[in-house]
């Protein structure tokens, strides 16, 4: 499968501090860790990381900037045949701050608002996947190769996103974009309010399919006309810049490779949990095997698709930056997750159950307490859906 990412590549510099700052403080960072950046960029990184062919579609400038990110991506199999060079602005770049006293993350991005003028590639995408930042380049490779799979991932707002909303088939909206687009608020304390967001999307989006990330609750899908959340595993919080681009990279690459809808968003809720145990976006993406073992170690390697062992792509290298894990391996310091709540739609009304997912409720039971295969809980040992 052949998979082309359109977007916005940045340099990013991730710094650690622990105290707050306001206007007129003086700062000094140390500790930097400097990597590759961006919607799209993390994205492709993750998915040729994970071994997927995978091609990145982005304008940089003509500077040093712009050749350290293309030889990251060249480091994890991302070609770089469709990044395009801008001779008059520079590559974007991004500062993100990580307060680990209060684990607030502040971010400054510096775009350089430069956009592809090449809209034909020489391969055929089956996937095309978009952030939405280059409206045209977009909506040119969405007409050209309409057989192809389209992901918007909706991470931001700009004045194009209810058009390319129209166009994608796989919607991928975190719960702040969800609320704009939707013109709904989400109250984790009332999961009615999580179905009317998902509702009016669909609503509006009929014919795509529709993914509401959560961020420490999970995410909320549909699947045979049930509203469903996957929550997310447990794990050690250090930093979550970059765990949204991860949890992205992961389903799709499920979906590449014929994992099915609710397996690959299992794929995606292990990886972005697993992302938030380490810092910077790029050091935070865990390797296929950490989560391939996790979920295996979970349902039983019966469940890998052709009954194979899922492995490691060999053009994986880490980062030089990389911070290393104390334990080796990110997987000991998780445990499983709250049970997953399923809503059932009936008659198109949907009965919400409650969704608070607290310590004091992670073990109370699911909403259909005999579900049907329809309504598999990953808790329980039985695998999502697609996983035979």
């Amino acid at each position: 499968m052949k998979i082309i990412v359109i977007g916005s590549s940045v340099l990013e510099t991730t710094c650690q501090i622990n105290t707050n700052f306001k206007e007129g403080d003086n700062v000094i960072l140390d500790n930097r860790i400097e990597t590759g950046g961006g919607t799209a960029g993390n994205i492709a990184y993750v998915l040729g990381k994970w071994g997927a062919e995978t091609y990145i579609a982005s304008m940089l400038g003509a500077d040093d900037f712009a050749n350290k990110i293309k030889k990251e991506f060249e480091s994890v199999g991302v070609r770089t045949d469709y990044i395009e060079t801008s001779y008059d602005k520079t590559t974007g770049q991004s500062l993100v701050l990580v307060n680990s006293t209060t684990k607030e993350i502040t971010t400054f991005d510096i775009l350089s608002n430069s956009f592809l003028k090449k809209y034909s590639f020489a391969v055929e995408p089956d996937i095309i996947v978009t952030d939405g930042n280059d409206y045209n380049a977009t909506i040119a490779t969405f007409d050209r190769y309409s057989k192809a799979q389209s992901y918007y991932v909706v991470k931001r707002i700009n004045k194009y996103t209810d058009d390319l909303c129209r166009y994608a088939k796989f919607l991928i909206f975190n719960k702040n974009t969800a609320e704009l687009v939707s013109n709904s608020k989400i109250d984790f304390g009332n999961s009615a309010t999580i179905v009317n967001t998902y509702n009016r999307l669909k609503q509006k989006y009929s014919e795509a399919e529709i993914i509401i990330t959560l961020g420490e609750k999970g995410s909320v899908y549909s699947l045979n006309s049930n509203i469903k959340i996957m929550p997310p595993v447990k794990t050690e919080y250090v930093d979550a810049n970059g765990a949204f681009e991860t949890y992205v990279g992961a389903l799709i690459y499920g979906m590449a490779n014929n994992f099915g809808l609710e397996r690959s968003i299992a794929y995606a809720t292990i990886a972005s949990s697993m992302s938030v145990s380490r810092l910077s976006a790029r050091n935070s993406v865990p390797s296929l095997n950490e989560v391939s073992n996790y979920y295996d170690g979970k349902f039983g390697a019966q469940y890998n698709p052709n009954k194979t062992k899922v492995e490691e792509p060999k053009n994986t290298s880490e980062s030089k930056n990389e911070v290393k894990n104390d334990n080796n391996n990110v997987m000991t310091n998780i445990e499983t997750g709250s049970n997953i709540n399923t809503t059932e739609v009936i008659d198109n009304t949907p009965v919400a159950p409650n969704m608070n997912t607290s310590e004091e409720t992670e073990k109370t039971p699911v909403f259909n307490a005999n579900p049907t295969s329809e309504q598999s809980q990953v808790v329980n040992n039985n695998p999502p859906q697609g996983a035979n």
